[in-house]
């Protein structure tokens, strides 16, 4: 097996190509969007899902067969086609120097691999096994998503306004941690699902100001 190197990329405005229209193409197409890139689908059959995208122009949708030299000028490959002969055909043409590829069928022929992944907020979490169990991928992010619940959301945005309210006070690097770890307890998390953020904030920088003045 390889070893990956665990990376978060910016897909943001990013040429992607998906070569291929069944369900396994449309959760790669979704994961893309979700990061904002520009997504080209290659394929002479989609799914209802994809095709509905492709009228609401989220997507370029061309209408046929992959023809040689369709792979240029994308940033990232997924290829994604029900025939497994037809995948490494396609595989061949991509320029491994310019390119991360995808092939479903043959892990070991990837560049990147799609972790299981689940966002709360600001945060999001990715599990992967490398190709070697996809199942037991799910299976853990479905346990953590029962840890991380949906309250997260809110928590995660509160760390990120306090966080930059803590970096604006005219404190060292030393009281700052104090205060960061600080919003690490879990009672700022009950807090945040009960009443509004701008009365935990106030509560928070109470806090702050009984300790420094």
């Amino acid at each position: 097996m390889k070893s990956y190197y665990p990376l978060m990329i910016d897909l943001s405005h990013k040429s992607c190509v998906v070569i291929g229209g069944g369900k396994v193409a449309q959760r790669k197409i979704s994961s893309l969007l979700e990061s904002q890139a520009n997504v080209t689908v290659i394929s002479p059959k989609v799914t209802p899902n994809i095709e509905e995208l492709s009228r609401k122009e989220a997507i370029t949708w061309i209408n046929r067969g992959y023809y040689q030299g369709d792979l240029k000028g994308f940033f990232l490959v997924i290829i994604a086609t029900d025939n497994s002969e037809l995948n490494l055909s396609i595989y061949r043409a991509v320029d491994h120097s310019t390119q991360f590829v995808n092939i479903v069928d043959h892990p070991e022929l990837c560049t990147f691999v799609v972790p299981s992944t689940f966002k709360r907020g600001h945060l999001q979490i990715a599990i992967t096994t490398g190709g070697a169990s996809p199942g037991l991928s799910k299976k853990i992010r479905q346990d953590l998503e029962k840890r991380y619940g949906v309250e997260y959301d809110d928590y995660t945005a509160f760390l990120a306004r306090m966080r930059k309210w803590i970096l604006s006070q005219n404190i060292d690097q030393e009281r700052r941690r104090h205060y960061f770890s600080k919003l690490l307890d879990d009672k700022w998390i009950q807090e945040v699902s009960k009443y509004k953020k701008t009365q935990v904030e106030e509560k928070f920088k109470q806090m702050f100001k009984k300790e420094n003045f």
